[in-house]
């Protein structure tokens, strides 16, 4: 597991710990991520939803 240093969006850190029930920030962040990756489509791979929400504005 590597270290890595980044600014989160607190209301959106608190809403993820709330929702999942785990107790750090660390906890909330992986099961983020794993939840996104998981949930990921062949699409996703292709046009990732950043690009695609940002063609949409």
């Amino acid at each position: 597991m590597a270290i890595t240093r980044i600014y989160l969006d607190d209301d959106a850190l608190r809403r993820t710990m709330a929702i999942s029930g785990v107790y750090t920030e660390q906890e909330a962040v992986n099961l983020a991520l794993r939840f996104f990756t998981q949930h990921a489509t062949p699409e996703d791979l292709e046009h990732p939803i950043h690009a695609r929400t940002a063609q949409a504005s």
